[in-house]
């Protein structure tokens, strides 16, 4: 038997390399073809939003026409038209949202904004104003005070509540601690806190309330203020005392009350619940 070997060539080498290289420069250019219609259509979709881009920054429908404003009960009509007329116009896409905010902010009630643009022609402003907690003397006026102890807007008729507690004589850090306290007794006893008009700090940590029913100052400091005032109401039944009949109440004395009539009377010692002596001078 005769074995017969073959040249390995023939199983290595193309039988027609003429057909191969055709169908390799074919493969070539299909990709070259479809690469030259990515880039046309790359270019078409940049060239459309480029001219949108510069339709949306010139079209003057997409200028400001309306404006809706909303959480503005205290803040002044006018002052809001004075810093919003300059943004009433302006291309939606060129409004500069932060220089809005600060214009906002800088007035008096507002305390927080939000601002929306709604397309085509509208700015959505929402307004969160500042929540007074009291009076108080600045200068010669009187302004409202925020729960952080800052003074923000004058006192007027017009808005705002009139009949808040007036804090005097304070600044600084005794005006916040004031605030502090007024904001306590308006969160956990709203019937004494109704019944203050006035409040002036007293060192070391006393303050000094004016009284509505009682028309008369009440010491005191923060610890046990609430039970040693109803305290002194209960006196205040027992004694029958009507408004204007004490010139003071001090509540800062441990274990009794010192009440100053203005009306000559004995002095009493009195036990209310719990038991706390009552102090009464002429």
């Amino acid at each position: 038997m005769s074995v017969q070997f073959e040249s390995a060539e023939r199983f290595l080498r193309p039988s027609d390399a003429d057909r191969v290289r055709r169908n390799y420069r074919s493969i070539q250019v299909q990709r070259l073809i479809a690469l030259l219609r990515s880039m046309v259509l790359l270019l078409v979709v940049a060239t459309a939003v480029m001219f949108l881009y510069r339709r949306t920054q010139s079209d003057s429908r997409f200028a400001v026409r309306h404006l809706e404003i909303a959480g503005a009960q205290h803040t002044n009509r006018a002052d809001l038209d004075r810093v919003m007329r300059p943004y009433v116009g302006t291309n939606l896409f060129h409004l500069d949202i932060a220089r809005l905010h600060r214009d906002l902010a800088s007035l008096s009630w507002v305390s927080r904004v939000e601002i929306k643009k709604q397309l085509p022609d509208t700015l959505r402003v929402q307004i969160v104003e500042r929540t007074p907690v009291a009076l108080a003397n600045a200068g010669s006026d009187v302004a409202y005070v925020d729960e952080r102890g800052t003074p923000f807007a004058e006192l007027s008729p017009a808005v705002g509540d009139p009949d808040l507690p007036l804090i005097t004589g304070a600044s600084g850090e005794d005006l916040a601690r004031c605030v502090a306290i007024v904001r306590q007794l308006r969160a956990h006893d709203p019937e004494i806190y109704a019944r203050i008009a006035e409040v002036r700090p007293l060192l070391p940590r006393g303050f000094a309330f004016f009284d509505r029913q009682l028309q008369a100052f009440v010491y005191a400091n923060e610890e046990d203020l609430s039970s040693k005032w109803r305290e002194l109401y209960a006196i205040a039944a027992a004694e029958r005392f009507a408004p204007r009949d004490i010139a003071y109440a001090d509540l800062r004395f441990n274990g009794r009350v010192v009440v100053k009539p203005l009306r000559a009377m004995p002095a009493v010692t009195m036990a209310p619940r719990p038991v706390i002596p009552v102090q009464i001078t002429n």
